[in-house]
C-alpha cells in the first residue's frame, strides 16, 4: 500500500497544535474538579495512570500519520477510506463533529463569561462577540492563526502563573494516598476525555513525520502541560475553594487582567473547532463546510448561554466513554498491516458495542464506564483480528493448492 507523497516534517513544525491543546485553560478547571472530588489533593497514582493511558491512545493513533514503515503517512481524512467503509467514515466524521461542537461551546462559554465580566456585558452579548467574528473570519478563509495560537498559549501560562502566585495553597497538590478507587478511575476518565477528540485527529498533526522520537516529543508536549496545569488548578482550588475561574477572577479585583487572559486563551481553539468540525459534518451528513461552520457556531453559541464550561467534568467523562474504543481496532489493524498481514476493513461492531456500553454506564453514573468500554472493544477487536487472520491463512492455503494442482 503506497503512501501519499508529503514533505517531511519535524516535531517543531507541528508543535503548536500539540502545545495549544496541552495549555488550554480547561486543564486548570480539571485540576479543580479532581481536587474537589477528593476533598484534598490529587492522588499520584491517578496522575501516573492518566499519563500512561493518554500517552497510549495518542501514540497508537499518531503512528497512523508517520511515514512508512512506522505508519501510513496520511492524514485522518486520507486514512479513513483505507480502514473503513463508507458507513464507518460517516460515523467517524459525526463523532469528530460532535466533539468539536462541544469544545466550541466550552470555549465560547468560558471566553464569553470572561469577556462579560471584563466589560460588564451580559453573557448573550459577550458570547456573540466571540461567535460572530470567529465565524466571519472562518468563512472568509482565514486558515493560519499561528500567532493567535502562540498568544493563547502565552495567555494561559501567564494566567496560571498569576493565580498560583496569588491564590494557590502553599502545600503540595499531590497525595500519595490511593483514596477512593472509583474517584481515581473518574480522574483518569476526565483526563483521557480531555485528549480524546484530539487523539482521533492525531494523524493530521503527525503526517509527514518520519521518526517515532518526534511523536514521543509531541505527545509529551501535550500531556505534560495538561498534567502540570491540572496540578496548578488543584493548588488554586485548595487555596480558594472555587472551581469557576471566571467567578474566582471576578471576586479578586486585583486579578481583573485574568479575565482578559482567559478571553484571549480561547480564541485560537475556537477557530480550530470550526475547521476540524466542519469536515466532520460534511463526512457525516454531506453538509457543505461553510454551512457546517454556521451550524457548529449556532449550536456552540446556545451551549455558551448555558455556561457549558461548568459542565466540563460530565462532558469529558462522556468523551472518554465514546471515543477511545474507536482507537482500539485502528491500532490493531494498522499494526497487522505494518507486519505484512492482509488488510481488512474495520467493521463498526469492533468498537461500537464498547462505546455504547461505556456511554450508557456513564449516563448511569458509573465511574468505571470508560475502562469497561475499552475492555469490551479490546476483547471484540482481538477476536475479530484472530478470525480475520485465520480466514486469510485459509485463503492463502487454497491459492497454493490451486497453484500446485496446476
Amino acid at each position: 500500500m503506497s503512501a501519499y507523497t508529503v514533505a517531511e516534517r519535524r516535531w517543531w513544525q507541528v508543535s503548536g497544535a500539540w502545545l495549544g491543546i496541552g495549555t488550554s485553560p480547561g486543564s486548570l478547571l480539571i485540576g479543580a474538579l479532581i481536587t474537589r472530588r477528593h476533598g484534598g489533593a490529587v492522588p499520584l497514582l491517578a496522575i501516573l495512570f492518566a499519563y500512561a493511558l493518554m500517552f497510549a491512545i495518542l501514540w497508537f493513533q499518531g503512528l497512523l500519520g508517520l511515514q512508512p514503515p512506522h505508519g501510513d503517512g496520511r492524514t485522518l481524512t486520507q486514512v479513513t477510506p483505507i480502514y473503513f467503509g463508507p458507513g464507518m467514515q460517516r460515523i467517524v466524521g459525526g463523532v469528530i463533529a460532535l466533539g468539536m461542537i462541544g469544545w466550541s461551546g466550552f470555549n465560547m462559554a468560558l471566553g464569553g463569561a470572561a469577556l462579560g465580566r471584563l466589560l460588564g456585558l451580559p453573557l448573550w452579548l459577550a458570547a456573540l462577540g466571540i461567535a460572530l467574528p470567529v465565524l466571519i473570519l472562518s468563512l472568509r478563509g482565514i486558515r493560519s492563526w499561528n500567532r493567535l495560537a502562540a498568544l493563547a498559549t502565552l495567555s494561559v501560562l501567564l494566567l496560571a502563573g498569576l493565580l498560583v502566585s496569588r491564590l494557590a495553597a502553599r502545600t503540595t497538590p499531590i497525595s500519595l494516598d490511593l483514596g477512593n478507587p472509583l474517584f481515581l478511575i473518574s480522574d483518569v476518565a476526565v483526563l483521557v476525555g480531555y485528549v480524546s477528540v484530539f487523539s482521533v485527529r492525531a494523524p493530521d498533526f503527525t503526517c509527514g513525520l518520519r521518526r517515532r522520537q518526534d511523536l514521543f516529543l509531541l505527545i509529551n508536549l501535550l500531556v505534560l502541560p495538561v498534567l502540570l496545569l491540572m496540578l496548578a488548578g488543584a493548588s488554586i482550588y485548595r487555596g480558594t475553594g472555587e472551581a469557576d475561574l471566571v467567578a474566582l477572577l471576578a471576586s479578586h479585583r486585583a486579578l481583573g487582567i485574568g479575565n482578559l487572559l482567559l478571553f484571549l486563551s480561547i480564541l485560537a481553539p475556537t477557530f480550530t473547532t470550526l475547521y476540524s468540525g466542519a469536515p466532520g459534518l460534511r463526512a457525516a451528513l454531506n453538509i457543505p463546510e461553510r454551512s457546517g461552520m454556521v451550524l457548529i457556531t449556532t449550536i456552540a453559541y446556545m451551549l455558551a448561554l448555558l455556561r457549558f464550561d461548568l459542565w466540563l467534568g460530565s462532558w469529558l467523562a462522556l468523551l472518554a466513554a465514546m471515543l477511545p474504543p474507536l482507537i482500539v481496532p485502528l491500532a490493531v489493524e494498522s499494526s497487522r498491516r505494518r507486519h505484512g498481514k492482509a488488510p481488512y476493513g474495520i467493521p463498526a461492531w469492533t468498537w461500537a458495542p464498547g462505546s455504547l456500553v461505556a456511554v450508557l454506564l456513564t449516563l448511569w453514573g458509573q465511574p468505571v464506564a470508560p475502562l469497561v468500554g475499552l475492555l469490551v472493544a479490546m476483547i471484540i477487536t482481538v477476536a475479530w483480528s484472530l478470525a480475520a487472520g485465520a480466514s486469510g491463512t485459509r485463503a492463502r492455503r487454497q491459492i497454493r493448492k490451486k497453484i500446485s494442482g496446476k
